[in-house]
């Protein structure tokens, strides 16, 4: 009986200090200071900058099958806007990559955030070979008129169409309206060549031939 408690002791007590078998997250601070070592180094760059060219380059290919077609389609290209066509890094940076609703609205009501500018240069491609560009964004309609403004300075005229998340939605991800968003734009008698983003969810849910996923390390959006 006394070898029992012997050896029934020791299992005991690596029960009551060893019980967890998960390992500890990463530290959030750490984190974020690998983030911005990520950015600093031109790695963030360099991946955005060819990840965007590998869309500009199917682009080109899809315009130039469709030039020779017998009847050519009109072809169209959807964007995101957010760390797609426009850069909010700094300000990101400056509330250490948090924030509440507040903020980030007053951040877009400034209307001043940079263009990518590979992004500009696929997109003014893009209009130079008269194919359609459209924004979908998670943005709100009472954000619209800085949006558009935003645009207008980063370098991006002529779209075609712009939309914002409706005020009253209340899914859990954003993918159902973005997706309805592209039917309607396929229902106008375009062909979606390309929907990019830096979101998976912007890509997701069809209407679009492929989908072009660019880097985000900051924030994830379902």
């Amino acid at each position: 009986m006394n070898s029992f408690y012997s050896l029934l002791l020791p299992i005991l007590g690596g029960c009551l200090f060893h019980s967890s078998t998960h390992a500890e997250p990463a530290n959030l601070s750490l984190i974020k200071k690998t983030i911005i070592r990520y950015h600093d180094s031109g790695a963030y760059q360099q991946e955005l900058t060819h990840a965007i060219h590998q869309a500009h380059a199917y682009m080109l290919k899809e315009i130039t099958i469709n030039q020779h077609r017998l009847h050519p389609k009109q072809l169209a290209l959807v964007l995101d806007i957010d760390e797609t066509s426009l850069s909010n890094y700094p300000k990101l940076v400056k509330r250490d990559f948090s924030g509440d609703y507040r903020q980030i609205h007053q951040e877009i009501l400034a209307a001043d955030s940079p263009a990518i500018k590979p992004m500009l240069a696929l997109y003014r491609d893009a209009l130079k070979h008269h194919v359609r560009v459209y924004f979908i964004t998670g943005r709100m309609p009472s954000e619209a008129k800085a949006t558009k403004l935003n645009l207008k300075r980063a370098g991006y005229t002529q779209w075609s169409g712009i939309y914002f998340r409706p005020k009253h939605y209340h899914q859990t991800s954003i993918v159902p309206f973005k997706a309805h968003t592209r039917a309607l734009i396929s229902q106008k008698g375009n062909t979606i060549v390309a929907s990019i983003g830096d979101q998976y969810s912007d890509i997701k849910g069809g209407y679009a031939q492929k989908g072009f996923k660019l880097p985000n390390p900051y924030y994830f959006i379902s």
